[in-house]
């Protein structure tokens, strides 16, 4: 039995150094927090099949867990506010007034589609046969399932630490975004500009040779920019509410217990979807704005643009959310020390210089909760930050990759940092 282990411990150990030297990020395992997407769909985008294909395709923020529930689009463009008061706008609404109405038919839909309910449901892998389980928390949260079942079996009024655990470290850090996309065609705009310069040209420039010089300028610049599409935004960022209580009356109410027989199971999914104690708060919004010209690009396709502002869009409202709040920051694992490096760069909005807490994942011995110790700051090297924003080689940006001492292409972002770190603590940005 100990040459069984003996070998099993050096196969996990080599493992661990294939791991490394490859360069696998996805080896390293770490607690996510959970995030869901979903897209205010409306009937006037540009080229909606491009628009929707490329949501479809959109590269889920791998900081995140894909938390996919069954709602991913929503048209409030047809959704009529419950009555109220100030339901009824009969005028061009002010920024404020429509930011507070989109924010209302969001939390209508909220309530209707029991946004809270799924994300609950998903985490418990919901089942009309089967009523919940433990199988995805225990897969995210490397615990073991065993004693989370056995938990929720003893019906204790809070739960045992394990259950406590997995609800402040994975359930608790769970969001959904609902996002709205707004496409202008630069064309408009461009010659707009281009027609007011030319006008003053004539207006303010009596030599020939340099009205048309400027002429001619403008003219360019409106080549230049007419292609493509601006692209403005708005996220709406919110937390699902997790919290001691609210898991004492899911595992007790809704939770199926070995006893339990069919007609039970469906009892307790049909106190889950009826109650009311599953609600999501309201973290922030984001507005974001970008540009995408089709002279840049080799194909000037309709559809290459829209993908290509789409994408580059997302990417920076999660950036600025994640700069903005807190509790939305991701962990990130370090994996290699001497240098240390993570893989995490420019797309999440890093310009080199940043702060970062090196965090070491413990027990509290008393609550025997997570916690993480702070063991230093580490600073994001300038000379050395990772590229790694979409698609930026083929708009010309960035046609030679950065390279390191060695010539070998920057994939992942250097630190300097205490000499304590070590591959598997967690990196936290700090302002």
């Amino acid at each position: 039995m100990k040459i069984k282990v003996f070998f099993i411990g050096m196969f996990c150990w080599l493992c661990t150094l294939a791991a490394h030297s490859q360069q696998k990020l996805e080896d390293v395992k770490y607690r996510r927090s959970s995030l869901s997407m979903i897209l205010m769909e409306a009937n006037n985008f540009p080229n909606k099949d491009a628009v929707m294909k490329s949501w479809n395709n959109y590269p889920f923020p791998d900081k995140y867990n894909h938390h996919n529930i069954a709602t991913k689009t929503v048209n409030l463009g047809n959704l009529k506010l419950n009555n109220q008061k100030g339901d009824t706008i009969t005028a061009a609404p002010n920024a404020k007034a429509e930011k507070d109405i989109y924010t209302r038919k969001i939390n209508q839909v909220i309530k209707e589609q029991k946004i809270a309910h799924q994300l609950v449901g998903k985490w418990f892998n919901r089942s009309a046969e089967t009523g919940f389980d433990m199988q995805l928390i225990q897969e995210r949260g490397y615990y073991n399932a065993t004693e989370l079942e056995a938990s929720i079996a003893k019906q204790e009024a809070r739960g045992l630490a394990a259950l406590a655990d997995a609800g402040e470290e994975l359930i608790s850090n769970t969001f959904v975004t609902f996002t709205q996309f707004t496409f202008y065609p630069n064309e408009p705009v461009a010659r707009v500009i281009r027609d007011v310069a030319i006008v003053t040209a004539y207006k303010t420039i009596s030599n020939a040779t340099i009205r048309d010089f400027s002429i001619a300028a403008a003219n360019v610049a409106y080549a230049v920019a007419k292609d493509g599409y601006s692209l403005w935004s708005k996220t709406w960022l919110y937390k699902l509410v997790w919290n001691d209580s609210i898991a004492n009356v899911f595992y007790t109410q809704f939770y199926p217990l070995p006893t339990d027989d069919a007609w039970a199971v469906d009892d307790k999914l049909s106190a889950f979807d009826a109650s009311d104690i599953f609600q999501l708060a309201l973290v922030g919004v984001q507005y974001n704005q970008s540009l995408v010209t089709g002279s840049l690009l080799e194909s000037r396709s309709t559809e290459r643009l829209i993908d290509i502002a789409e994408v580059r869009n997302m990417d920076n409202v999660f950036a600025q959310l994640q700069r903005d709040h807190d509790v939305f920051r991701p962990k990130v694992p370090i994996f290699t020390v001497n240098p240390i490096t993570a893989q995490i760069g420019m797309k999440e909005g890093l310009k080199g210089g940043e702060k970062f807490e090196v965090l070491e994942m413990t027990q509290d011995p008393q609550t025997e909760r997570t916690k993480y110790v702070r063991v230093g700051t580490a600073k994001v090297n300038k000379k050395q930050l990772w590229d790694n924003r979409y698609n930026v080689a083929e708009e010309g940006k960035t046609l030679t990759p950065p390279t390191d001492k060695e010539g070998n292409p920057i994939a992942s972002t250097v630190f300097s940092g205490p000499k304590k770190a070590q591959p598997g603590m967690l990196l936290r940005q700090i302002k």
